[in-house]
């Protein structure tokens, strides 16, 4: 399989979770990804955590890309921000509104109020690539997926160098998605977020804080099973045949949420690495 992949992280707030990301990234240490992004945490919370934490991944000899977000900051403490993570090297932002502690957003007095603004004021001084979020089945607050693809066009003429979207089980729906950036002239690159299923029901419940679906084919495969070995099997499966039908469409750039979990993603590398066999006649 000829995609094209990345990983995503999220920096550790304990000893246990040091210990877990240590371990998913010295198991994932031989594959050789685009490039890696490290998460920052609501609000910026977990700004210190992930400056050390990608300069672990630099250690490691890998590309990182750095969350910077706009939450809870005002416009200089975000460029500060941004300049302490390009100061190690780092030449990939991938810039998100963000959202509060709370999980709501509530603009900075003097902060950006949208993506697009803190693309803009990044592009003021920065060069290097920017990332930013793009939603197959719409951001939750839009008030309509039109609004939200004109919202994305924002962000990229705002100088976005390319989309990363948010996880989505519906392939139809992220074709549909691509279909509707290419008819508004939107072509910068997009990256399709893929989420292994570890666990159907904690994923149901994300899914439904971060205004993503999970068919409910997929539920009922997984309710089916009760082996875990199944159950893992299952995921790396659907994984796989949303990855392979995406790259027939031209959309060969994955990026694979790791959940600082190695287990999944290295079922799927594994997999995407082994050659297809030709079909019998």
């Amino acid at each position: 399989m000829n995609s094209l992949y990345s990983f995503e992280f999220f920096p550790p707030k304990s000893n246990v979770s040091h210990l877990a990301l240590d371990t998913c990234l010295n198991d994932l240490a031989s594959w050789k990804p685009e490039f890696c992004s490290m998460t920052y945490g609501a609000g910026g919370s977990s700004q210190v955590e992930s400056y050390s934490a990608i300069q672990r991944l630099q250690k490691l000899g890998h590309a990182p890309a750095a969350h910077i977000t706009a939450a809870g900051a005002s416009k200089a403490e975000v460029n500060i921000a941004a300049k302490a993570f390009i100061e190690t090297g780092i030449d990939h932002l991938v810039a998100l509104r963000g959202d509060g502690t709370n999980g709501q957003f509530i603009p900075h007095p003097q902060g950006y109020v949208y993506g697009a603004d803190l693309v803009a004021g990044l592009r003021q001084w920065f060069d290097g690539t920017i990332s930013v979020a793009g939603y197959p089945e719409t951001h939750p607050e839009a008030t309509s997926a039109n609004a939200d693809i004109a919202h994305l066009k924002t962000k990229v003429e705002a100088g976005a160098s390319q989309i990363m979207t948010q996880y989505c089980y519906d392939t139809d729906a992220l074709l549909r998605f691509a279909e509707r950036l290419q008819a508004q002239a939107i072509d910068v690159p997009i990256i399709v977020g893929i989420m292994p299923i570890h666990d159907i029901q904690a994923i149901q419940r994300f899914s439904d804080r971060c205004g993503a679906t999970v068919p409910k084919k997929i539920v009922a495969q997984f309710e089916q099973l009760s082996d875990t070995n199944d159950q893992f099997n299952l995921a790396i499966d659907i994984a796989l045949n949303q990855i392979e039908q995406l790259a027939n469409h031209g959309l060969n750039q994955v990026h694979l949420y790791t959940l600082n979990r190695p287990l999944w993603v290295r079922g799927i590398l594994q997999e995407m690495a082994q050659p297809k066999l030709a079909k019998s006649a």
